[in-house]
């Protein structure tokens, strides 16, 4: 039984060291065969015209049908499966005052694409058949960049100061025809959530077809701190009042509540709250007169007039 086992054994690997002659020799004959096939290549474009911009759309890859022997194929395929297809076409373009165009033909891309194959490999037809190129005038503008944040904070947390992005504008190259109408970019969305420290996060701006700023992201900074709760007693003054009455007000002040952070408490003045009401509203015949807050610090928050609304009497001077 042992003796059967390996003789059974011995023919297996005999008949795959067959089987692997056989393959490798219709592998290399396969090889020797000529063979008419497509290759996609992407492509790149370089030596671009100084102070022109292009405009036009044009092919990110290439497909050549081409004709070689399998061995030529393999071996273009290792050597350069993952390298682009360059088209250097500074001089190639017809200067104009502010737009350069040339197009390129199959038979001259054909002829500049064999220029980077070797010669075992024809080259039957390209695809696509034309490239066109069009350049215009360069033209640059600085303009502001605008964040596009949206945020939450953690109770008892208020903004330090405004959200701030650096650098705050972007010189932008292009056409005149988008440069000259350009006033601003925007950062893309921005989403953050339950705040209680300050943050800065990159932000990629978002893109404008056409034109090429000279930065692609810029930082976002959101500064954050604790707040606490002040009150203050206000006077409230009238407004649009003839000179010939006097208004008296019950209560003549009011009392605001807000928050703010640990370190502007201090800066917190009387004089940066300004409460009013408007005797216009009087026409109506109203009983009491709402407490409008016309003026308050721009880093507080959560600001609360009480009363909202007061009663009143006029009075001839």
């Amino acid at each position: 039984m042992t003796r059967q086992r390996s003789l059974i054994r011995n023919n297996a690997v005999t008949y795959g060291i067959c089987l692997a002659v056989a393959a490798t020799l219709w592998f290399l004959n396969a090889l020797n065969k000529e063979y008419t096939t497509e290759l996609t290549y992407p492509v790149k474009y370089g030596d671009l015209p100084a102070g022109k911009i292009l405009v036009s759309d044009v092919p990110r890859e290439i497909t050549l049908e081409v004709r070689a022997r399998g061995f030529a194929l393999l071996r273009h395929r290792l050597a350069t499966s993952f390298l682009p297809i360059v088209f250097n076409i500074h001089g190639d373009v017809l200067r104009g005052r502010d737009l350069l165009e040339r197009n390129i033909e199959a038979d001259e891309i054909r002829e500049r694409v064999s220029a980077q194959f070797n010669s075992d490999i024809q080259i039957l037809r390209v695809k696509p058949e034309e490239i066109r190129f069009q350049f215009s005038r360069l033209s640059t503008r600085k303009v502001p960049v605008i964040p596009d944040v949206s945020y939450t904070l953690r109770p008892q947390h208020i903004l330090k100061r405004e959200i701030t992005v650096t650098p705050d504008s972007v010189t932008v190259e292009g056409p005149p025809a988008i440069t000259d109408t350009l006033r601003a970019l925007r950062a893309r969305p921005l989403s953050l959530e339950n705040l209680a420290r300050s943050v800065t996060r990159g932000v990629s701006l978002v893109e404008i077809p056409g034109a090429r700023p000279t930065i692609s992201e810029v930082k976002i900074s959101i500064e954050v701190e604790q707040s606490t709760e002040a009150k203050r007693v206000i006077p409230i003054i009238a407004r649009n009042l003839p000179g010939n009455l006097t208004l008296r007000l019950f209560p003549p002040v009011a009392e605001i509540t807000y928050n703010v952070g640990l370190s502007r408490y201090d800066n917190v003045l009387d004089s940066q709250f300004l409460l009013s009401v408007d005797y216009r509203q009087v026409s109506g015949t109203p009983d009491r007169l709402v407490v409008r807050v016309e003026k308050s610090p721009p880093f507080i928050d959560n600001l609360i007039v009480t009363p909202g609304q007061v009663e009143y009497l006029i009075e001839q001077k």
